[in-house]
């Protein structure tokens, strides 16, 4: 079982790792590894019906399952994250939304339409820019002090001003269009 377990976590801590950030759209039940997938993805978006649970206490297991402890507490701190997993109740899509647990709520015909007009959203900008912003906001979830998160900060700014996507974008400002970006 314990062979098992570490792979599952793997798989969901690549998905965590991954460059680009990772959109959740959930339209339905996320529970057990559901939603310890769904929160491992960096925005979630939910349709109505979506339900969110972390009941592991009703089939006696623990809400230490595949990151669901850390990263929900994060999400919704720690009172909301003990009573949810402590009790085993689901959280529904609009409870979810004021959690904070999820960005937005979208009707189900508009679900995917959404998550994409999002996606295209993140795409236009910078890619170096989205990913170093990604690993920064990661990053200083764990890191224990203000001075410290500057510190990533300041590397990840002084990295992306070697970029061509830089003064291209300053240029596009100057210029009232569109940045090109490319990624370099």
């Amino acid at each position: 079982m314990l062979d098992k377990q570490e792979l599952a976590a793997r798989a969901l801590l690549a998905v965590r790792s991954m460059r680009a950030p990772v959109i959740a759209a959930v339209n339905g039940p996320a529970a057990g590894g559901g939603l310890s997938l769904a929160l491992a993805a960096d925005i979630r978006l939910a349709a109505p019906a979506a339900t969110f649970s972390a009941a592991f206490v009703r089939i006696g297991l623990s809400a230490g399952d595949l990151g669901a402890s850390w990263l929900l507490t994060r999400l919704i701190g720690p009172a909301v994250t003990s009573e949810i997993c402590f009790t085993g109740r689901p959280v529904g899509a609009e409870e979810a939304l004021r959690l904070g647990l999820v960005n937005a709520v979208h009707e189900p015909n508009s679900l995917i339409d959404e998550a994409r007009r999002l996606a295209s959203a993140i795409v236009a900008n910078s890619p170096g820019g989205v990913q170093l912003s990604k690993r920064a906001l990661q990053a200083n979830m764990e890191i224990a002090s203000y001075a410290a998160a500057l510190e990533l900060e300041n590397r990840g700014q002084a990295l992306l001003t070697r970029s061509a996507d830089m003064p291209e974008a300053l240029a596009a400002f100057r210029e009232k269009r569109p940045p090109a970006f490319t990624g370099r």
